[in-house]
């Protein structure tokens, strides 16, 4: 009950925000989107649905290896370093995002998507944490 609590509260409104920012930036924003072809951000209903896509496989593999370690199918400790793993690529993301917001041509996108762009591996980095800070210390150690 506490993971559908977390995801309706926490996660829901972040996708509904970070939809809002990436379908509205400026006027070179949106030439950029027609330009390079990206279809999935032009309005926001595209927008939401592309995030909430992402979102929930984020969601899903989370939830799946939170599932596999509890369930003792995989170790916890694999379970841990999987999800680290996770969280790592995310905030590879993250710094490969501000890499690419700090030149010229994408760096006039306009507030709102830079700030969109930023908000999405931010996301995922939670979504990727809670399970981590959820599973219980020394799983495979109370059972034997």
């Amino acid at each position: 009950m506490k993971r559908i609590i977390f995801y309706a509260l926490i996660v829901f409104p972040l996708v509904v925000i970070n939809s809002f920012l990436l379908s509205k930036p400026n006027i070179l924003g949106k030439m950029g989107l027609i330009i390079y072809k990206f279809h999935y951000l032009r309005t926001f209903p595209r927008a939401l649905l592309t995030v909430a896509i992402v979102v929930g496989i984020a969601v899903l593999v989370a939830e799946s290896i939170r599932a596999f370690t509890l369930r003792e199918a995989i170790s916890d400790k694999m379970g841990r370093v999987v999800l680290v793993f996770f969280i790592a690529i995310c905030g590879a993301i993250l710094i490969k995002t501000g890499m690419d917001f700090s030149t010229w041509a994408v760096g006039h996108t306009g507030r709102r998507f830079k700030y969109g762009a930023y908000l999405l591996p931010i996301v995922l980095m939670i979504i990727f944490t809670f399970p981590l800070i959820s599973l219980p210390k020394g799983l495979n150690d109370q059972k034997k």
